[in-house]
């Protein structure tokens, strides 16, 4: 038993072992977006396309660990994630509307609204249908486990 995290050792080989697969998925579709950039095919602005990428591996990550059993301990006394999920999302939305407000002010927002990018609001989306996923997969295996399968 890892005294870190609490994960016996086949949770721990798994884990390692998606984590490995994500990771040469992320670096092959970073690289063939690399590419079809370089023909001119360009499916998001740049900083946006890249967090796309990344946010769908780490979500397909983060669902297969759940699925397999590798995420919490086994012995379940886990310290409350959906309290802490919760605790960080509040904290990243009143971090957001502080950046937002302070940007109004110092019309940093006008000179990016000027640009036409939309890359914000393609990531606020992405990160919202991930936090979505998440609490959806957290609900699923609540239930699952509350029926004893």
């Amino acid at each position: 038993m890892n005294k870190k995290n609490g994960l016996d050792e086949r949770q721990r080989e798994q884990c390692n072992a998606i984590g490995n697969q994500m990771f040469i998925a992320a670096f092959y579709l970073l690289m063939l977006d690399a590419g079809l950039y370089g023909f001119g095919v360009k499916w998001l602005p740049y900083p946006a396309n890249v967090m796309v990428i990344i946010t769908v591996c780490m979500a397909v990550y983060l669902v297969r660990l759940i699925a397999l059993g590798s995420y919490v301990p086994p012995e379940g006394n886990a310290k409350k994630p959906m309290v802490r999920a919760a605790l960080s999302s509040v904290m990243a939305i009143v971090l957001a509307l502080i950046l937002a407000f302070a940007a109004n002010k110092t019309h940093l927002a006008q000179a990016v609204d000027s640009q036409g990018d939309n890359s914000a609001v393609i990531l606020m989306i992405v990160s919202g249908i991930g936090l979505l996923v998440s609490a959806a997969v957290a609900i699923i295996k609540r239930v699952r486990d509350g029926k004893g399968e």
